[in-house]
């Protein structure tokens, strides 16, 4: 099907034709041209009958404000995840810096890939090789200040890291190699060191670690966090499981909400909040059930019950 433009008044035409309730089209209109349409078309979905048969008909009783209240307590929530997600970044850089200079090697031994467990299958890429392509593409000072100019082709070598501290070099790696050096720490008790000074525990961080990749990954990206089945699923201990489900509310295993407890545990343990799910999360997703219902239990399209989903929220 050929695709027309269509300026923000026509597009709030074409939705109203199809059925959606706008009571004021100017503000509608001008909230289009902040947001692309196209973006909340993948919130426009649930109200619709069946488009994924090509019937875009909004529900009786759909109303374009309510998606847009529903968007906009979204990036709320967006904006109170930076406020975990950041410092714990950043603190996850610091322990492992810390305990991989102390356990393994201070300097240019990440670069061999000393103290990281290896996949069996030698086909697979060494876990240091993701880290090292990000220090190949930096352009930061540090990094430029202790690489040597050693290339095997256009690629730099190993030994353009020899001189290169863990902790310099920490802090040039993306969040998800840091996950992986992580996660394969363990023999050289490099992980179990971290949790420790976490008060955590070294069996689940791993995964709480690429669940928080994951969730910086969408947030950064701006993608939707309503109604997203989670693919990188963080482990938690079944006390807390319990106790979240008896204090907040029920959750799914796949669900954005089982990450922002994994966050909550992490940044309460490690001091960096205090009650953050109570007192930032909660109070956003108790105003507004929609959003809570998308965040806590994700369903597909047409899954969601048409009550909550045509109600004025």
């Amino acid at each position: 099907m050929v695709k027309h433009w269509l300026s923000y008044d026509e597009q709030i035409t074409l939705l109203q034709e199809r059925g959606l309730n706008v009571a004021d089209t100017a503000s509608a209109a001008e909230f289009l041209s902040r947001v692309n349409y196209y973006r909340l078309s993948g919130y426009f979905r649930y109200w619709q009958v069946d488009p994924m048969a090509g019937n875009n008909r909004f529900l009786d009783g759909s109303s374009f404000e309510d998606i847009q209240r529903l968007y906009e307590a979204e990036q709320d929530l967006v904006a109170v995840c930076d406020e975990v997600l950041h410092p714990i970044e950043v603190l996850l850089r610091t322990r492992f810096a810390y305990y991989y200079a102390q356990r393994v090697g201070t300097i240019g031994t990440f670069a061999r890939g000393d103290g990281f467990t290896q996949s069996p299958d030698p086909n697979d890429e060494r876990v240091e090789e993701h880290a090292l392509a990000n220090l190949d593409r930096s352009k930061e000072t540090f990094v430029s200040h202790y690489r040597d100019e050693l290339k095997t082709g256009n690629a730099y070598s190993i030994d353009a890291y020899a001189r290169m501290p863990i902790w310099v070099a920490v802090e040039a790696f993306s969040f998800g190699s840091l996950s992986r050096l992580i996660e394969a720490s363990s023999k050289s008790g490099v992980l179990h060191d971290m949790a420790a000074s976490m008060n955590v525990s070294p069996t689940t961080l791993p995964s709480q670690v690429r669940s928080f990749v994951y969730l910086r990954n969408r947030n950064a990206h701006c993608a939707k966090l309503w109604n997203h089945a989670v693919l990188d699923r963080p482990g938690l201990l079944p006390n807390i499981v319990r106790r979240v489900k008896r204090n907040h509310r029920q959750f799914s295993d796949h669900s954005i909400y089982k990450i922002f407890v994994a966050l909550d545990q992490v940044a309460t343990k490690t001091g960096l909040q205090h009650d953050w799910l109570a007192n930032r999360v909660e109070p956003i997703l108790a105003t507004h059930p929609l959003l809570a219902a998308g965040i806590a239990t994700p369903a597909r399209y047409g899954e969601m019950s048409t009550q909550l989903l045509t109600t004025d929220h």
